[in-house]
């Protein structure tokens, strides 16, 4: 079998999980003896070719405004003309078609779309491709790929997004088969109006391609500290405030938190400022298998509807639970009190109760380890790629949708 992808991005330059995702995907395949090409946007607007590893992969320019990883904000005007040409973008959906007429894949597996917009669906159906798409985000109902707007996240698409989203929304039937990291993720973006005809659907957990050997944890007495930590982006959305004002309202030395990750300083500073008498640890960068062997337990403490944390099951495979805000997909994979534990977002006296309650009854750490690494099987790459060898075959079986559909 051969299967094309498209995905925004692509190693080397990889930004965030959903990139992960193909990369050991497509791996997988190659290493399957199969085929496997991606396309992906040429970060220097330069048309080339490369092997990256076992996989063949077309790096194709932009055309639009700007590049859109920009690390100065261009103007509110030019950020909305280029959603504008965003929404379908028939330059990019050519582009694709010619490669897809290079490479006459059995099947094209669309990822992430900014940059290419729902143009590289149609150029598939009018050659007869059948299209699996991967929801890693939701683009598909926000410009913005988040659903989150002044601090909150969007019950409803609102109305500039369902304009701005209007041929993604029509298009949306192409697709033969849709897959989604999280049941929540798949339900918003059917929520604004997409895949009403799809036939195929699918929950596809992303793949932890990470192989730990940690040493067993014991349990520990009552009463001793608990060290937690967080991995990730330091932002407001990511709600770090939740987890240090959970930690500043416990006694004096119950918790000792342990920020690794990196964010604006402005923003840094200021935590350093507002909770100078917590026990904070301000790691910024770091591996995150050096802080997990130095922590008890995960906090993933998002404000907004993550599709789906894969710092979650990352920490399963060294035997560390999480305790994750009830929002998004995260829910999703924690097993409560078994593989970490759930609370309402925005919620730190939730929160701190369930630290003071777990440290007070004694860790459990040898427990604990041993769930979190039977659970962490469930997303390791044999078993995502079965699934998505099953998925292709599938959709190759079932056969193309209309370019109208």
């Amino acid at each position: 079998m051969k299967v094309a992808f498209i995905s925004t991005l692509y190693a080397p330059n990889e930004m965030g999980g959903a990139e992960r995702t193909v990369r050991v995907l497509a791996e997988a395949l190659a290493h399957n003896g199969d085929e496997a090409v991606v396309i992906s946007l040429a970060w220097d607007g330069q048309a080339r070719q490369a092997m990256v590893g076992p996989v063949k992969a077309y790096y194709v320019p932009l055309a639009n405004l700007h590049w859109p990883f920009l690390e100065d904000r261009p103007s509110a005007l030019r950020r909305a003309l280029w959603h504008a040409i965003d929404a379908y973008n028939p330059v990019m959906g050519a582009r694709v078609g010619a490669i897809l007429d290079i490479e006459q894949p059995d099947v094209l597996q669309t990822g992430n779309l900014l940059g290419f917009s729902v143009a590289a669906w149609r150029a598939a159906a009018r050659r007869r491709i059948p299209v699996v798409q991967m929801l890693h985000d939701y683009y598909l109902a926000c410009p913005n790929s988040s659903m989150f707007r002044h601090g909150s996240n969007c019950r409803t698409q609102c109305g500039d997004c369902r304009a701005f989203c209007t041929p993604r929304r029509l298009l949306s039937n192409i697709p033969v088969a849709v897959t989604s990291l999280s049941a929540r993720t798949l339900e918003k973006v059917e929520g604004a109006g997409n895949f009403r005809k799809v036939p195929l659907r699918y929950i596809a957990h992303g793949a932890n391609n990470v192989h730990a050997q940690p040493e067993p944890r014991t349990d520990r007495a009552p009463g001793g500290n608990l060290k937690v930590g967080y991995l990730g982006r330091i932002e407001r959305t990511k709600g770090i405030e939740v987890l240090l004002d959970a930690a500043a309202a416990m006694a004096p030395g119950a918790v000792t938190v342990m920020l690794a990750g990196k964010g604006e300083e402005a923003y840094t500073q200021s935590l350093r400022a507002r909770y100078p008498n917590a026990d904070i640890v301000f790691l910024g960068f770091t591996k995150p298998g050096d802080l997990f062997a130095q922590i008890d337990l995960l906090v993933v403490p998002s404000l907004w509807e993550e599709p789906l944390g894969r710092v979650i099951y990352e920490a399963y495979e060294y035997g560390v639970p999480s305790a994750v805000s009830r929002a998004g997909g995260m829910p999703e994979i924690v097993e409560e009190g078994r593989t970490g534990f759930v609370f309402e977002a925005g919620n730190a006296s939730a929160l701190a109760a369930i630290l003071e309650r777990e440290r007070a009854a004694g860790w459990a750490a040898g427990r604990f380890f041993n769930a979190c690494r039977a659970k962490s099987r469930e997303f390791n790459m044999d078993s995502l790629f079965a699934r998505y060898a099953e998925i292709w075959t599938t959709a190759s079986r079932t056969g193309p949708r209309p370019a109208s559909a």
